[in-house]
Formats: structure tokens, C-alpha cells, sequence
């Protein structure tokens, strides 16, 4: 078993490689749901800061129309 695992004497680059590989694989997953949820937020803010700006503007023109 211990000499399958040093697999000669590339055991060292096989498993760093297997290793690297893994952690790669791992980032490529990980990556798009944490942008995911960056964007929704801030998707989320832009239309409530928006929708508040338009609330503002309307009530504006009545104010100005009263005028």
C-alpha cells in the first residue's frame, strides 16, 4: 500500500499534482456562487436605490404642479 502511494519516486509530483488539481476544480466551483450572491446584492441595492430616487422625483413634480 505505502508503495503504491510513493508510486516509485513520483509519488511526490503525482500527489502535489492530484492535490493541485483538486484545489482548482474546488475554486471553479466555489468562485461563481460567491459572485452569485456579490451581484444579486448588489443588483438588490441599485433597484431599491432607484426605485427610491423615482418615489422622490414623482412626489417632486406634485409639489411643483401644486406650485
Amino acid at each position: 500500500m505505502f508503495e503504491m502511494l510513493q508510486m516509485g519516486k513520483y509519488g511526490a509530483y503525482v500527489w502535489s499534482s492530484y492535490g493541485l488539481a483538486l484545489i482548482v476544480m474546488g475554486y471553479v466551483v466555489i468562485k461563481p456562487v460567491m459572485d452569485k450572491k456579490t451581484i444579486l446584492k448588489d443588483l438588490m441595492m441599485k433597484y431599491h436605490r432607484e426605485s427610491h430616487q423615482h418615489i422622490e422625483s414623482h412626489q417632486l413634480k406634485k409639489e411643483q404642479e401644486n406650485l
